[in-house]
């Protein structure tokens, strides 16, 4: 294995694990849990659970063509219209997802990593690498996750805990 390789699998261990710790606090989640909210404005636990699928799947599926059609149905998740989801469909969406991206993961070279897609954003054409595209779904995960834990947290329900993310 190469020392890129190494690192890549570190990394991925690391986020493979707080995927575990996301999908552990939804599973055991009602209907009420997952419709609570940090705030009126904010997105509930479900929605934001739901966001952190559908961008996994939109750029994986949209910008890096992987994972086929199942994964573009989980895109369509982040859809203001898109029916609320249950805690077992929350957990089956972040795994599939996550599935996907391991294989990524798993396959990229460093020349794949280094490969450019376009992607439109408000009628402008950008020309991204696939490891920027790796990066901003991980920060996405992170920011959004974060989200989820400190709704979970407010509302006195278990959420994400240094020990859940450092294994102790």
């Amino acid at each position: 294995m190469s020392e890129t390789s190494e690192t890549l699998a570190f990394f991925t261990e690391g986020w493979q694990n707080y995927q575990k710790h996301l999908s552990r606090a939804l599973a055991r989640l009602t209907p009420e849990q997952l419709a609570l909210r940090a705030a009126p404005n904010l997105r509930s636990i479900e929605e934001l659970a739901r966001h952190i699928i559908a961008v996994r799947a939109g750029w994986f599926h949209y910008q890096l063509e992987e994972g086929g059609e199942e994964l573009r149905a989980f895109a369509a998740w982040g859809k203001p219209e898109s029916l609320p989801r249950s805690a077992e469909e929350l957990v089956s969406g972040l795994e599939h997802t996550w599935r996907v991206i391991q294989d990524v993961l798993e396959r990229y070279t460093l020349a794949d990593l280094r490969s450019t897609v376009q992607d439109e954003w408000n009628g402008k054409i950008s020309t991204l690498s696939r490891g920027w595209v790796l990066w901003h779904v991980l920060q996405h995960d992170l920011h959004h996750g974060g989200e989820l834990a400190y709704s979970l947290g407010m509302h006195g329900l278990p959420a994400l805990s240094n020990t859940d993310l450092y294994g102790e």
